[in-house]
């Protein structure tokens, strides 16, 4: 094995011949991408490491935005899991195999789907619905303050006791 260390001037060279050899597709993509949108993917090196099989070494020719992804899971993996791959639980080849295949599992289901509270929609009371409410107040014997309209439009805990107390349905959008 013997490390060459290239000159910016070949990089237009090799990258064509890996283009090329690629059958002008991108691998990551698996679709035909013009020599303009590929670009050189390498693995990076830190200023101290020498060059080396793994450090600093050309990988392939792919897209520009999978290269930008690549290399966005790439860092965020060594930011979440550390630099140290020998700490690490699982390899990130083989996380993201399991990614893929978690993916392609879709939502769990037994029979039902199940929605994430975050997910479900939220109720927003209408104005007019709050506007009943409050004229019915108005015309009670209640001498406390009627809380406001909430900026949020969603239904408070108090709003709420007021309308079955007024024996009232509150309307939402």
């Amino acid at each position: 094995m013997s490390l060459i260390e290239m000159k910016p001037k070949d990089i237009k060279i090799l990258k064509e011949e890996l283009w090329n050899k690629n059958n002008k597709k991108c691998p990551l993509l698996d679709i035909e991408v013009p020599l303009d949108k590929i670009v050189l993917d390498h693995i990076h090196k830190l200023k101290h490491d020498e060059p080396s099989e793994q450090k600093g070494t050309i990988r392939n020719a792919i897209e520009f935005r999978a290269n930008s992804m690549e290399g966005k899971i790439t860092n965020n993996w060594k930011r979440y899991f550390g630099s140290d791959e020998s700490k690490h639980l699982i390899s990130l080849p083989n996380f993201l195999r399991n990614l893929a295949d978690y993916l392609e599992e879709g939502s769990y289901y037994d029979g039902n789907y199940y929605i994430h509270p975050n997910e479900v929609p939220k109720e927003l009371l209408r104005k007019s619905s709050y506007n009943k409410l409050k004229k019915l107040y108005g015309n009670s014997s209640k001498k406390a303050k009627f809380p406001a309209y909430p900026k949020s439009k969603k239904l408070t805990k108090k709003l709420k006791e007021l309308f079955l107390e007024f024996n009232l349905e509150p309307e939402f959008y």
